[in-house]
């Protein structure tokens, strides 16, 4: 297995303290939206590195809150290489739903995580789509305590 995690806690948050009154106006602020489909090519280039220099079978991808958007993204850009994607306490729209039925999805939130209900409208998404999935439902919140969780059950997965 090959892991590669981007370190995201050095930009943009370390200059502004992250609270939910001005998550979204630091994620703005910063570029962070404007920036999304600049990663999602970056990842895709990446994959194509990793191709050329390992002999890897499969790919998983994975993300918390807003990168479980770009997670979902990726997915959808790759479908020939990602095989099982972690969608962790995900923010996520109509348009992040799979084009292909072959991708493992599971979907991670906390009982009280403030995206909740964003994870749930997409679980509803895909039953209506007839797409399957994995639903897990922790104890816990918006917040690194729960993902670690989230990561390791997922990791256990694939």
């Amino acid at each position: 297995m090959i892991l590669v995690m981007p370190d995201c806690n050095k930009w943009p948050f370390k200059k502004r303290p992250v609270n939910h009154g001005n998550l979204w106006k630091c994620v703005t602020h910063y570029g962070k939206l404007a920036r999304e489909h600049e990663l999602e090519h970056a990842i895709s280039d990446l994959i194509d590195m990793i191709d050329s220099t390992y002999n890897v079978s499969s790919y998983a991808v994975a993300g918390l809150s807003d990168g479980a958007r770009m997670a979902a993204n990726v997915a959808n850009t790759r479908p020939d290489k990602i095989q099982s994607v972690g969608l962790f306490s995900p923010v996520l729209r109509k348009e992040q739903l799979p084009k292909e039925d072959s991708i493992n999805y599971c979907i991670y939130v906390g009982q009280n995580d403030m995206f909740f209900a964003s994870g749930d409208r997409f679980r509803r998404r895909l039953n209506k789509a007839k797409y399957p999935y994995q639903w897990m439902v922790f104890p816990g919140h918006h917040n690194w305590k729960m993902w670690r969780k989230c990561l390791a059950d997922f990791l256990g997965k694939i």
